[in-house]
């Protein structure tokens, strides 16, 4: 049981792990060899330290899909760009559910060919227009009009808690969907 082992005996085998790296130490290397060793490791530090301080460029966010089996929506994590400003990252997390999901599990939310064409922030309103292709229908897509909307306002809001209101506008326009009757 590993618990079990003594202070001295955890010592004892850091210091035998130790001795086998002592060879470098003892290493004497000159002219040519000493050069591209010291670049190496030269290279290796300041690529280090490049991603610690400015990372990878990379952020974790959470796109959601219609499930398969069910009318839920389910989660899926993908690493998206940094852009630099809000918008631009709105406008790279819509177009990554507009690409639609990578799970099998999950359907698209919007038929293919739509694009997001232009997004603008004010305050804690999103204003974000898309192409009208996105309403067209489409047997392989399971929401129409307002639910589709709601599951791209679900992504955005859950990614970005800033925003109180996204407003979607279809080419330029406040999109008008049927009512739904109730019976």
């Amino acid at each position: 049981m590993a618990s079990s082992r003594s202070l001295t005996d955890w010592n004892a085998m850091g210091a035998m792990v130790l001795d086998r790296f002592d060879f470098i130490l003892r290493m004497r290397i000159r002219g040519t060899p000493a050069v591209i060793g010291a670049v190496f490791l030269g290279t290796l530090t300041l690529s280090l330290l490049l991603f610690l301080f400015l990372g990878d460029g990379r952020v974790g966010r959470i796109l959601f899909f219609p499930a398969q089996a069910s009318r839920r929506l389910i989660a899926e994590q993908r690493f998206l760009p940094r852009r630099g400003s809000i918008e631009k990252d709105v406008v790279e997390l819509a177009e990554g559910v507009l690409l639609g999901p990578t799970r099998h599990d999950a359907l698209r939310v919007f038929p293919r060919g739509g694009s997001v064409i232009a997004a603008m922030v004010s305050g804690r309103t999103l204003y974000l227009d898309l192409s009208p292709q996105l309403l067209a229908d489409d047997p392989e897509v399971p929401l129409k009009g307002q639910d589709a909307l709601n599951a791209l306002d679900h992504s955005l809001k859950f990614n970005f808690p800033r925003f109180q209101e996204v407003v979607f506008l279809i080419d330029g326009q406040s999109p008008r969907f049927a009512e739904k009757k109730k019976i």
